[in-house]
Formats: C-alpha cells, sequence, structure tokens
C-alpha cells in the first residue's frame, strides 16, 4: 500500500510537466501545418507562443524566422535567426537562411572593422556560454588534479610540457569565456526593427540627426539612457536611437 501511495505522489509531481510537453508538441504540430498550408500569420501566431512556452528551443525560433521571411518581415526574421543562432550556433541551416534574408535588405551597413575583430566575432559565435564554461571548468579540474598529484606523490616536475599545455588551454578558454561575457552582457547585439531608424548624436529627440538605418540592420548596444540606446555599426558610426526601434538578441 505505502508502495502504491509514493507511485501515485510520483506520477503526480511529474504529470504537469508531461501534460505541457503534450500541449507544446501539439501546438509546434498545428503551427508546422499552418506553415506548410501557407497560413503563414496563423503559424507565425503559433511558433511566437512556443519560443514564450520553451524560450530554450532554438528550432521554435528558426521556424518563426523561416514565417517571418515569407510574411516579408525581414527584420524580425534576422531576429529570430539570431536568436536560433544564440542556441544552436553551429547550424548550417539556420546560418544559410539568416545569409539570403540579409541579401534581402534594402540598406547595407559595410564592414570596416580590423580583421582580427570580425575573427574574434567569429570564433564567439561558434559556441555557446554554457559550452564554453563547460570547457574551462573541465580544463580548470584537470590542471588542479595535476598539481594535487604532484603535490600527493612529491616527485616529477611540475611545471611540465602537459602542465604548461594544460594551463595555455586553460588560459584560452577563460579568454573565450570572458569574450562571451563581453558579447553577452557588455557589447549587446540588436536589430533595427523600423523601416527606417534615426539616430541621433544625443539621447534627445531634440539632438539632430547622426545618421539613419533601414531594417534588419545588425547594432551593437553600447550604452542605455532611460528609453534610449547608444549604438555602434560595423563601419563604425555610433549614435543614439529609441528602444522601441530596435530589439536586443537574447532568450
Amino acid at each position: 500500500m505505502k508502495r502504491l501511495t509514493w507511485l501515485l505522489l510520483i506520477a503526480l509531481w511529474f504529470a504537469p510537466a508531461v501534460c505541457t510537453g503534450a500541449e507544446t508538441a501539439k501546438i509546434f504540430q498545428e503551427a508546422n501545418t499552418s506553415y506548410r498550408t501557407g497560413d503563414h500569420a496563423k503559424a507565425a501566431e503559433l511558433y511566437e507562443s512556443l519560443t514564450e512556452r520553451e524560450p530554450g528551443v532554438a528550432t521554435f525560433y528558426y521556424n518563426l524566422a523561416n514565417t517571418y521571411v515569407r510574411l516579408g518581415k525581414l527584420s524580425r526574421a534576422i531576429l529570430n535567426y539570431e536568436k536560433a543562432l544564440r542556441l544552436d550556433p553551429r547550424n548550417g541551416d539556420v546560418r544559410e537562411n539568416l545569409r539570403y534574408t540579409r541579401g534581402l535588405l534594402e540598406y547595407r551597413v559595410e564592414d570596416t572593422r580590423n580583421w582580427y575583430l570580425k575573427a574574434t566575432e567569429v570564433v564567439l559565435k561558434y559556441v555557446t556560454e554554457r559550452e564554453v564554461f563547460a570547457v574551462v571548468l573541465a580544463v580548470l579540474f584537470v590542471f588542479l588534479i595535476g598539481g594535487i598529484l604532484f603535490f600527493l606523490n612529491g616527485r616529477g616536475v611540475f611545471w611540465n610540457p602537459w602542465q604548461q599545455f594544460v594551463f595555455v588551454v586553460l588560459l584560452l578558454a577563460a579568454l573565450v569565456a570572458f569574450g562571451k561575457q563581453v558579447q553577452s552582457n557588455v557589447i549587446r547585439d540588436a536589430i533595427v526593427m523600423q523601416k527606417e531608424c534615426e539616430a541621433r548624436y544625443g539621447p534627445s529627440e531634440h539632438d539632430q540627426v547622426a545618421f539613419r538605418m533601414g531594417e534588419g540592420i545588425k547594432v551593437f548596444v553600447m550604452d542605455r539612457r532611460e528609453d534610449w540606446s547608444r549604438v555602434l555599426l560595423t563601419n563604425g558610426e555610433s549614435g543614439w536611437v529609441k528602444d522601441s526601434d530596435i530589439a536586443e538578441v537574447k532568450v
């Protein structure tokens, strides 16, 4: 009798998760059906609800982005492709569709950054924060275990080639982890969501317009002040835009 009671308690504990998973799968299937039958507006609505339910699933953002391409909403498509890449950075389909969609934009910005900045961004884009920190912890663990074994055994050379190699790997992993932190929390990616966005010299509509941007352009948020953000473009231009004109790439 006691065993049966425990089994019932376990079943009740997991029942909400099972129901939620089943409902999510049902909505996903309905969204896919709507997309295939050409009802892209309904598909977009359903995929949006899925990203709110399960914000950690790259497929939902990817399908939502494909739907927005069909609807001609390129800025929303690019935003969701970027979110999908945050979760699944080595997905070739997402990268290819993002490249194609960017090619549809009317407004382009030349990337005049130095080669090492471009290379750094490429490296950081191919890994997730979780992966980087997992590598850092694993390498740190190996390095510490090696040091502990040396002191316990009391023989051999502590700073041997193997220890040096592990230390270099640890240092590189720590640098990548630092770069991911800067990318996520200091210099944040954002997408211009309006057809035309005015960047001003200061955080006010009374300030003069510095330049204009079109929808779908990627910018880097450098600073915030009330309802304004200072953004930096890949061509070096910088200005203040309304927060409502951009959307940060975060999941």
